[in-house]
Order: C-alpha cells, then structure tokens, then sequence
C-alpha cells in the first residue's frame, strides 16, 4: 500500500519547466509521443518572455496568441480526428520547440493509491503480459512522478513512453489493461496518465478548496497556509535524513549477521509471512534482520534450488548459509532468488536484511508462497522466523511528513498541473487507506469528484474500482469497516457519468494487492466502451438491488442490470452470502434462491419481523456467488425490508 522512495517537495523549489526563465516553455505533460484527445479543443500552454508571440502549429493547423504581462500563454486549437503521428512546433521570437510522434486519440486520467500504482510487472501472467505488449504501440503512458506541495504547482515531472515490452513492465496494471481494451476494441491510439500514489488517503487528492468545506481539517489546512509551514517541514526532513543515513550504517552487514555463525541468541520470535505487527515493530520504520533455520532430506543436499519470499515491504538482501542468494528493490516486486548448487546443507539458515522506510513493514503475503523448491520437492518455509533490529525510527526525533500528514498534499502536486489537460474521463482505485474512517467516505468519495469536475470546468466520465474481497473471511454476518467503504462507494453513483466495477470475486485474502489486475482493466473499460463510445453487444454495469419486499415468511428481491437473467456460480445451485437481520438488529445467514429471471427469494421463517437483507456485506464476502448473465458480480448491498 505504499510506494518505495520518496520525493519531498517545499516552496520555493517548484518549478520544472524544462527552460530558463523568460525562455519559450511547456509543461511536461506535453512532450514527444503524447497522445491529445481527439475531437475536442486542444489546450495548449506554457511561459515565454512577458508579451510574447507565440505560434503552435499541429496537423496543418496553426495558431497564434500574446503571452500577458506575467509571461503565461494559452493556445487553443480546433477538435482534431483520431489519427498520427504527427509534429508540434511551438514558436516563440528566438526560439523553437518540437515534439515529435504525437498522437490524437483518447486520453484518460487514472489515480489512486497502490492497486493503481501496482505494476504490470507485478500483475498475473507478467512476463507474457509484457512480451505482448510489444503489439500495442499505439498505447502510450505518462507516470508522474511522485510528488508532494502544500500549495498548488503548475508542472509535473515525467514522459510519455510508447507502448513496448521494454517499457510496459512499469505501466499502471490497471492503467495499461484499461487502455489496451479500448485500444483493441476502438482501434485509435489511446494514452493514460497515471499519477497515484500507494498508501494515501482520499483528501490526499481533493483541493484546498474542497477541503476547507469539512471543518475537520480547518486547524491542518491553516498550518498548511502558515509562512512558517516549509521552515517546520524542512527541520523534521533533516532529522529524517539522520535516520536513513543510520540505516545505511546499521551494523549487520560489518557484523556479517548474515553467516551462520553469528551467534543469534536474544533474537525475537515473529510469525511470517505478515507484515510487523508485534508491539516494538508495528509502527518501526528501519533495518530488521529476519532468520529461520531449516532441515533437508540427504537427496537435497548440494541441489540446485528456488527460494521464494512472495513480497517484501521495502527491499531486501538475501542470504542462505551465508551465501549471498538475492536482493531487491520494490515493495510490490516478486522475489523468487535462484540457489546455487553446493549451497544447500543437510542443516540450513536463511537470513534476511529488510530496509522498511515508510509505513508497514516485513515479509508479507500467502504462506504458500514462502517456501524453497528443490526439484519436485516443495519446503515451506512459512511459521515462527526469528528477527533483530538494527535500525529505527524510534531513535530520531522527527515527525513523519508524508502525503496523509495534511489534506491536498498529492492533489496540489499531481494533479493540479494537470487541470486544463484535454481527457475523456478519469478511472479511480482507492479507498483501502479510508477504511479506518468509512463513514466520511460516503460524503469524500463524492466530494472530490465534484472537485476534479468542477476545476476542469466538465462533467466527465468518472468510473472507478469498487474495493475486493479482502481478508479472512467470517462464519457469522457482522460489520465490515470494508463493506461500508464499498456502500459509499455504490452510493456515489448518484453522481451523473460515473460507473463502479466490482471486483469482490477476485481479491485475495491474504494480500490487498490482488494480482488479476486484467478483470479490473476489463471491468472499467466495459464502462467506458458502452457509455463513452457507444459499443453495442457489450455489458458493463454488475446486478443491483431494486427492492426488497417481505411476503409472509419469505423476502422476494428484484434486480437490475441482470441481462438475460441472474446466474448462480456454484455446481450445486445453491446461492449464499445473504443475511437478514429482525428487529434486533442481529443478522442470520439465510437460504436464497434465484426466481425468474430477476428476482431472488429469501426464506426467512426463522426471523421474527425481518427488517434488513445485506448481501456480500463482510471484508472477505468469498462465498458472494450472484451474478448476471454477462459474468459481472451483483454489487454488495444493504437494504431495508418493505412491508
């Protein structure tokens, strides 16, 4: 849920433009192998010497216009056809900027925290994936970069890359398989401009403005508007640069903690894989030293082998038997680190060094994943590891400034340069980091819709991910913070242009960052293709609940969106995960069948006065088995009973 480096931003270092000052420039987001949404007015501006001419000239049309008195200008040109590639010239007095390999097509924002940032290097079948993607250049990505401001900034720093097995392994996930389908489907070239960021709250991305209309945050957006704020910022930085610097110089790696004979007595006991949750680690940011010993039979011995460690939160070195076996950077990169032959013994030890430099740490994911593989023969090496610390946070006195310390942070960064950017719609896949706080979502979620909306000045598309199942499921119907988090998310699409994929039949349990990214692509882009671009013969929208009216003892329940009828995914037929609660308030798993066509009845014989049905309501509904005939999930629902 978070990213891997940081890039810290205060006033008075802002600017990127990529020219001196008075000098004929552009923001990063135009540059060579952009793609401009089509058949809209392209928006074009940037900085020149105060009064300026400026010329722009793209596919034979050409255009010219006076910077003002502070040296801004802004050239719009005619809606344009999909097509290219083509030159943009941009001319000042004295100067010249060309970009080349320009395209027109369809442009889509896509933001959020990790399981939009997550890579297509991380995502199922990624090594296919990213061969594949050398067939699609007409896809074109943008990453911003991550950024942080506490006032609003006019540039963000990164480049289009064009579509290719060399480059696609870095492209959002989602980004990438939404902008693939509606490439193949539309045949035109389509870019994405991903700027998101893991581990962020949603008021990380809402205006200033926005903002100040929640009372909440009033004494934090004051601070934020303090002259003294970058002076407070800078001071804590400083004190947090001490504490990565003693990271670098922890002692493991002189003490060589790594060798089997370094004596480990004292060593804590931790359970892995999970990320540090004991009392000295769950808020630990630094160096931890994890190490288990394990037994093999004699015909292992000396072998060549696979050693997988899943994820780890941040980056990691290696060793097994002293022998230095992997090392990586990423918190959301698979390890899977090939041992040498004669490095394995009959008696082993595996030892890890973990650097951790923000939030969560540790070893984390399915335990099937921890294991070592000889041959055919599988060794789980998932149970009770053994760790030390060699490097905290805790021994520095700093307070972390991070993009959740203060509201608007990433919005003022990342998206704002982007405000006037010519785009069809926005795809959104956040809300994970809300779910301590899920009772304002239901007024945020829409809030900052509204916001983005009303700064670009146009109602457009906005379609997001409703939150995956995640977590150990339960044997009994309770509260769910997650299943809240996904009611305000079903509720928003109160709001016109917006669209929900649900996507609660392909989370994960044991890891919030589900790796069937493509399902999540496809689902979003289904919104797009039938309510942007008019593809018939296509379904996008999941069964919703209509009503719900009790009729003796039974509680007969009507769908939309089911298609051509309500389908259950279980071979016996039988339908689960609905519950009804009486008078009481206490909620009981009841039978369900699905009716006709669109309609689900409930027996309820053992409820006195049924009042409420949920469906799917829990973090981990995995046994939610309704669907439409077009294999979409029904949206998790909590509804009241009519008499």
């Amino acid at each position: 849920m978070k990213r891997y480096f940081f890039t810290w931003l205060l006033m008075g270092v802002c600017s990127f433009f990529p020219t001196g000052i008075g000098a004929v420039s552009m923001p990063h987001i135009f540059g060579d192998h952009m793609v401009l949404q089509r058949d809209a007015e392209i928006r074009l501006w940037g900085d020149a010497v105060p009064k300026e001419k400026i010329t722009v000239e793209l596919n034979g049309r050409k255009k010219s216009a006076r910077a003002d008195a502070s040296g801004k200008w802004c050239i719009v040109l005619p809606a344009m056809e999909a097509g290219g590639p083509y030159t943009l010239t941009v001319k000042g007095k004295d100067e010249v900027i060309t970009f080349t390999d320009v395209l027109l097509g369809e442009v889509w924002i896509c933001s959020g925290q990790s399981n939009m940032e997550f890579r297509l290097q991380t995502a199922r079948d990624a090594a296919s994936e990213i061969a594949d993607a050398d067939n699609y250049p007409g896809v074109r990505s943008f990453n911003v970069r991550q950024v942080m401001s506490h006032f609003p900034l006019d540039d963000v720093e990164g480049e289009w890359q064009v579509c290719s097995a060399q480059s696609a392994g870095d492209f959002s996930a989602v980004g990438y398989f939404f902008a693939r389908e509606l490439h193949r489907r539309l045949g035109i070239p389509v870019g994405f401009v991903n700027t998101s960021w893991g581990g962020t709250d949603i008021e990380c991305w809402m205006s200033m403005e926005a903002i100040d209309r929640f009372p909440k945050y009033k004494r934090l957006q004051e601070r934020m508007r303090s002259p003294h704020f970058e002076e407070y910022v800078r001071r804590s930085d400083e004190n947090r640069a001490r504490f990565i610097e003693s990271m670098q110089a922890e002692p493991g790696i002189p003490e060589q903690w790594y060798s089997p004979s370094y004596p480990k007595t004292g060593w804590k006991e931790i359970a892995v894989p999970g990320l540090w949750s004991n009392d000295e680690l769950v808020s630990l940011d630094g160096v931890v030293w994890q190490t288990r010993t394990f037994s093999l039979p004699a015909e292992c011995v000396g072998k060549e082998a696979v050693l997988s460690l899943h994820v780890i939160d941040d980056d990691d070195i290696t060793w097994i038997n002293g022998h230095k076996v992997g090392e990586t950077v990423g918190y959301d990169v698979r390890r899977l680190y090939s041992v040498p032959a004669g490095v394995l013994k009959a008696q082993n030890e595996i030892t890890i060094k973990i650097s951790d430099y923000r939030g969560g740490g540790g070893l984390y994911g399915p335990a099937g994943e921890i294991y070592l593989k000889v041959g055919d023969k599988t060794i789980p090496l998932a149970g009770p590891w053994r760790y030390r610390v060699s490097a905290a946070n805790t021994d520095f006195d700093f307070v972390e400034f991070g993009p959740n310390a203060y509201p608007s942070m990433l919005y003022n960064a990342m998206v704002n340069p982007l405000v006037g950017l010519g785009i069809r719609g926005v795809i959104w896949y956040q809300g994970e980091n809300n779910t301590n706080r899920a009772a304002e979502y239901f007024d945020l979620f829409p809030a900052m819709i509204n916001d983005w909306r009303a700064k670009w000045g146009c109602e457009f598309p906005f379609y997001w991910v409703q939150l995956a199942n995640y977590m150990e499921p339960v044997a009994e119907p309770g509260e769910s913070l997650w299943a809240q988090v996904r009611a305000a998310q079903t509720q928003t699409l109160a709001l016109p242009h917006t669209g929900q994929a649900v996507i609660i039949d392909i989370g994960e349990a044991d890891d919030i960052h589900p790796k069937n990214k493509q399902d999540v692509g496809l689902r979003l882009a289904l919104h797009a293709l039938c309510k942007d671009y008019g593809q018939t013969g296509l379904s996008c929208e999941s069964p919703m609940v209509k009503s719900a009216r009790r009729v003796e003892d039974k509680v007969i329940m009507q769908f939309d969106h089911v298609v051509d009828g309500l389908v259950v995914k279980d071979k016996y037929g039988y339908l689960m995960s609905f519950a009804v609660a009486g008078s009481d308030g206490v909620y009981h798993w009841v039978q369900a069948k699905v009716v006709g066509k669109d309609r689900v009845v409930l027996s309820c014989h053992d409820i006195e006065n049924p009042v409420s049905v949920r469906y799917a309501w829990g973090d981990n509904p995995d046994d939610a088995n309704l669907y439409n005939s077009a294999g979409l999930p029904a949206t998790p629902f909590e509804i009241k009973i009519e008499p």
